[in-house]
């Protein structure tokens, strides 16, 4: 078996035993991956991991609270939150619910309960609506008030993240097809003919209408936002394992991916032929799973093996790599002149890093 299948296979193990984890009412650790959200008003960065939501001082790294204060044998934490307009911190959780936190009380203002698997996904926000793709196959449309709007479903799980145009909210499955729902009442506009493989990296909207979005066959596609026409398919570089699971990042006339086997691609997006591809490390820690940050003319983009990488956007070349540590896997979040990023297996839980790579302040919960 290849190594990076075997990751793959690893990581969806892990996933399935916090669940269970959750079902037996063990307060032991689960395992998943970290989720990151930063609010620049408030320099707040909320970190989503294991059994709590921590509030970190964006300018320093310390915590200034956690929820819930104490660890809850059913609930535990990796989608990254989302924070709405009247300033809720909305969370989903492995304990199948979606939590609305106030974050100056620290408690919830709500809680939506009737999912009946995990959510892994971040959710989206337009106006007064969530939008919370759920691993029971359904998209939960929820006022702010935790009230059900709508509710639609695909054929699979949901991992990934929606887009929207402000009209249609646009939603991939593990069915391998991409769907577009109307934002004010659920109902299907269009679904797209089979991909090929699970969707599980969050989709990507262009202004010029086109979605992108990755499979686990080893493909990038682009579709057309308002049909669902396929307008192209790039295939990875070892199609057997280069599985496209990070999330896609459009860079001007360019769009940026990575697959399993550790290469990131920079493709013409209006195209989808290749400009540039790289592949740092052949290790068996190479893969690629975090979605990279850009800066300027610079990409970022982190490995598996707990390394940053900062390469010439127009070129790939490489600039300079530094050891960050532990196993990155979660997507890289940028904030101003810093780059924020949640290891696993590491001393600690979120490290700050200026756009040179040096480590401006680390996180590490206190037990």
């Amino acid at each position: 078996m290849k190594k990076t299948r075997f990751l793959t296979l690893l990581v969806l193990m892990l996933i399935l035993g916090s669940v269970l984890t959750a079902c037996t009412g063990g307060a032991g650790v689960v395992n998943s991956w970290p989720g990151v959200l930063v609010d620049p008003a408030t320099e707040t960065v909320y970190l989503a991991s294991g059994p709590h939501i921590y509030s970190v001082n964006l300018a320093n790294g310390t915590e200034r609270w956690r929820y819930p204060e104490k660890p809850e044998g059913k609930l535990s934490f990796y989608a990254a939150p989302v924070l709405t307009e009247d300033g809720q911190l909305i969370a989903g959780a492995y304990d199948h619910k979606l939590y609305s936190l106030n974050v100056t009380t620290r408690q919830p203002n709500w809680t939506y309960a009737a999912a009946i698997d995990l959510f892994v996904a971040q959710p989206l926000v337009v106006g007064n609506t969530v939008y919370a793709p759920n691993s029971d196959t359904t998209l939960y449309a929820l006022d702010k008030t935790g009230a059900l709007v709508w509710k639609a479903n695909t054929d699979h799980a949901m991992w990934s993240t929606p887009a929207t145009d402000g009209k249609l909210i646009y939603a991939a499955s593990m069915d391998h097809h991409v769907y577009a729902f109307k934002q004010e009442n659920g109902s299907q506009v269009w679904q797209s003919d089979d991909l090929g493989g699970a969707l599980v990296g969050a989709l990507a909207l262009s202004p010029q209408n086109v979605l992108f979005i990755g499979t686990l066959s080893s493909e990038m596609v682009a579709l057309d936002a308002a049909s669902g026409k396929i307008l192209w398919q790039t295939p990875t570089q070892t199609p057997a394992d280069g599985w496209a699971w990070a999330s896609p990042l459009i860079a001007g006339d360019l769009l940026i991916f990575s697959d399993l086997e550790g290469f990131v691609y920079a493709l013409d997006a209006a195209s989808g032929s290749i400009k540039w591809q790289v592949q740092p490390d052949t290790g068996a820690n190479r893969a690629i799973t975090a979605a990279p940050v850009v800066v300027k003319d610079t990409l970022y983009f982190a490995s598996q093996a707990g390394i940053l990488y900062a390469v010439d956007l127009a070129t790939g070349k490489p600039l300079w790599n530094k050891t960050i540590g532990g196993k990155i896997y979660s997507n890289l979040v940028l904030s101003g002149e810093r780059i924020l990023i949640a290891p696993l297996s590491f001393d600690f839980a979120l490290v700050a890093v200026d756009l040179q790579g040096n480590v401006s302040w680390s996180y590490k919960p206190a037990k």
